[in-house]
């Protein structure tokens, strides 16, 4: 019976450690299910977004994306060196979002455009930061 714990503790470590190696950047499918425009750092949500308290803009001309609350008291904003395109483009950028009590800025990111769909919904992931950008084409 003991032996049979020692197998079991070292085939179930074995699997958790299979799981997380293959997601080692820390972007998971489970990623992709999220559909709303939102940024998550080191996945904790720091900004969502809420059909009637929140609104997005895209300026292509500028490569910027904004979301935030209606009044702005919360809200992030993407500056791009080019617009995503196509699943696995890198792009440069800045990000700026608010906390409860600050305003925080991270320069020169490298986001991966890990997928775009359809309806324009692109997902963005910044390895060095753990950062999840999940942002809107709008037209």
């Amino acid at each position: 019976m003991r032996k049979f714990r020692y197998i079991l503790i070292l085939v179930l470590a074995a699997a958790l450690f299979g799981a997380t190696a293959c997601n080692r950047d820390g972007f998971s499918k489970a990623d992709f299910e999220i559909t709303d425009v939102c940024l998550r750092v080191k996945g904790v949500n720091v900004f969502q977004y809420e059909p009637y308290l929140s609104q997005v803009a895209l300026n292509k001309g500028r490569k910027e994306f904004r979301a935030g609350t209606d009044t702005m008291s919360d809200y992030f904003l993407l500056k791009m060196s080019e617009l995503p395109r196509e699943d696995g483009q890198v792009i440069t950028g800045s990000l700026q979002w608010t906390t409860d009590d600050d305003i925080v800025t991270r320069n020169a990111l490298s986001f991966k455009g890990e997928r775009i769909d359809a309806a324009g919904t692109v997902w963005l992931w910044c390895a060095a930061q753990k950062i999840t950008v999940v942002m809107k084409l709008l037209n």
